[in-house]
């Protein structure tokens, strides 16, 4: 029930991530072809100056944003709905960097739009713009109270951007849940059908030739059959330990976890090549396989 809530979650913020985003670019490319702006002019206030590739430059690059950002969440959707941890992981880590992104520019934003110099320098642009101006009318916004009207409107920018940003944290919070969720449940369904490659040395035939006289004549029987035992080089003298190892012939064996609790563990023999099948497995306890030759 705890996965599917968060899994629910996840699908609903991609989902309208994607169709936001996407309306968003829509919507930027469509007043970029209504923009209009006066030949050889630029937007100057009393800090600074705006040319007109520049208010091009930012706006492409929005556009730019809203597109990959658009195209990512699709990339996560399909991640949610297939079960890939790979590309919800990709997916988690664009939602957690536009979410600070976002709160941090919004902030900055925010914080400047409180100055009156930012302000008016709005509003003179928007006066050389009546078609915008004219799409802002119904809501209340004229030449006149252009400076008031922005005063207010950051107050109200700034309480819906604390709830927007309470949410969208509690998105990335379940999103990163579910990713959580999704590894730990797919690393133990692999770790419960893979199996643990331990490294053995297999000594050869004739080494133990002398001892297999001694055995009895009841044992002979069993002689044939290959026995394992094991014995960690660390219980036996350096000397012993160079001897069998120059002897040896260095192999692989698997061993599946599921079957430790039912039945004794199978051995399958994997003879050691080129291939290296893991970087700790110097680290696992060796294994002598003792075999004995009839006299």
């Amino acid at each position: 029930m705890f996965f599917n809530s968060h899994r629910t979650t996840s699908l609903a913020v991609s989902l309208f991530g994607a169709l936001f985003n996407f309306a968003l670019a829509v919507r930027l490319l469509g007043a970029w072809r209504s923009f209009k702006w006066e030949p050889e002019s630029e937007w100057e206030s009393s800090e600074y100056s705006i040319s007109k590739d520049g208010v091009h430059l930012v706006w492409a690059l929005l556009c730019a944003y809203f597109v990959a950002a658009s195209v990512i969440c699709l990339f996560g959707l399909a991640g949610i709905v297939r079960g890939k941890a790979s590309f919800v992981r990709i997916y988690r880590d664009y939602i957690v960097g536009d979410f600070v992104f976002g709160t941090l520019f919004a902030a900055i934003g925010s914080y400047a739009a409180f100055r009156p110099s930012v302000r008016s320098s709005i509003c003179e642009l928007l006066s050389r713009q009546p078609d915008t101006l004219r799409d802002f009318i119904d809501l209340g916004l004229t030449l006149e109270n252009c400076e008031p009207w922005f005063e207010r409107g950051v107050f109200v920018f700034m309480i819906v951007l604390i709830v927007i940003t309470v949410i969208r944290l509690h998105f990335v919070l379940a999103l990163s849940s579910y990713y959580t969720i999704l590894i730990s449940h797919q690393g133990f369904h692999l770790s419960s059908h893979t199996p643990h490659y331990e490294r053995i040395y297999i000594l050869p035939v004739h080494s133990m030739a002398n001892k297999a006289r001694c055995t009895s004549d009841v044992d002979l029987q069993f002689v044939d059959a290959p026995v394992y035992a094991p014995v960690p080089l660390t219980h036996v003298s350096s000397q012993v330990a160079e001897e069998l190892l120059a002897n040896a012939t260095e192999a692989w064996v698997s061993r599946l976890h599921s079957a430790q609790h039912v039945r004794p563990p199978s051995l399958s023999l994997a003879r050691h090549q080129s291939v290296d099948l893991g970087s700790g497995a110097g680290q696992t306890a060796d294994l002598i396989s003792l075999e004995n030759e009839k006299a």
